[in-house]
């Protein structure tokens, strides 16, 4: 899958990656028929690798497998997006998401009907939602052919649109759609400080710090400057939360180091790429140092030492000449000795 690099998705992920978040998200906010057609008990998160890897047009996409009441196993995919815009395309990204689950599914031995797939979008962006729910419309209108184009209807879940108080959920779920409603807006600031307060109990366990921990994180990387600054996060934690200067403390200490190792990794990574290159640098000499042996005999010291500094371009270049040069001059006819 794509990396995560938006922090929202990052943050979406960690919290709805958690099977009984996402059960109760679905649970509350898919229509009635929906939620009383699935055993919501039995919700799994599906492995990454079920959702093609050349559709990953969307990283925080998650997939989830659920018993049906009936009997049976269907999925319920979710399509996260934060985007300031809406998506006019979204219909058709759900279409072809949807044909490549089926296509693994199939391609795992399975047999029999097609599993059923609920496409869900959650968007929080500040853009009002007026892209049709279904694909048909995406499709010239012909009336005598509107039975070949599939309608494939998603359920939207647009955060932008909900009261506070149709928010709700335990305290994971409730602070997270509250946090993800208000992130773009300029009402973040005031809303923080009851936001967070619900998290008073939830901080004290190992488990619920380490949301919290999540949580302030996504404030700190996700809110704009002029929403919320760095300070003002400082304060109302501090205020709000028991041990809030302490925690925030050590949150900032941690985020340091993780930046710390990622540099070093990244640091690494690009050690191994340049010696990767330079060993291909390398090769290639040693390649045209053979080939030139082999036209014009021993080699003069001169050679030796074109060849140490060149680029790959370079070697390209003396390497194409060498083939049909009738000297060794004429091969480094640009630059000897």
């Amino acid at each position: 899958m794509t990396a995560l690099n938006s922090p929202h998705d990052r943050f979406f992920k960690a919290v709805f990656g958690r099977t009984e978040v996402a059960a109760e998200f679905l649970e509350r906010y898919l229509p009635a028929p929906a939620v009383e057609a699935l055993d919501w008990k039995t919700l799994r998160t599906a492995k990454d690798s079920f959702l093609d890897p050349e559709l990953a047009l969307h990283p925080a996409d998650l997939l989830y497998s659920v018993d049906l009441r009936g009997g049976g196993t269907g999925y319920v995919h979710v399509l996260f997006e934060h985007k300031s815009y809406v998506e006019s395309r979204i219909g058709l990204d759900l279409l072809r998401y949807r044909v490549r689950i089926w296509e693994q599914w199939l391609n795992a031995g399975n047999s029999g009907h097609l599993p059923v797939i609920v496409p869900v979008v959650v968007h929080h962006g500040t853009a009002t939602w007026r892209v049709s729910r279904q694909f048909a419309d995406e499709v010239e209108d012909v009336p005598p052919l509107r039975d070949y184009v599939p309608a494939c209807v998603y359920h939207l879940i647009d955060l932008s649109g909900y009261r506070d108080d149709e928010l709700q959920g335990a305290v994971m779920l409730h602070t997270a759609l509250l946090t993800l409603k208000y992130i773009f807006r300029n009402e973040l600031r005031e809303r923080l400080p009851d936001i967070l307060g619900l998290l008073r109990d939830l901080a004290q366990s190992s488990m619920g710090l380490d949301y919290v921990r999540t949580l302030l994180r996504y404030l700190a990387q996700a809110a704009s400057v002029d929403r919320l600054s760095g300070d003002e996060l400082r304060q109302v934690v501090t205020e709000t939360l028991s041990g809030g200067g302490e925690l925030m403390q050590t949150i900032a200490e941690q985020w340091e180091q993780q930046a710390m190792d990622r540099g070093i990794e990244k640091g690494i990574q690009r050690g191994i790429e340049k010696g990767i290159e330079k060993g291909i640098e390398q090769g290639e000499a040693r390649l045209l140092k053979q080939l030139l042996t082999w036209r014009f005999g021993a080699l003069p010291p001169w050679v030796e030492s074109q060849l140490a500094g060149a680029e790959p371009e370079r070697l390209e270049a003396w390497a194409k000449r060498a083939l049909d040069a009738q000297t060794l001059d004429a091969v480094f006819v640009e630059g000897i000795r």
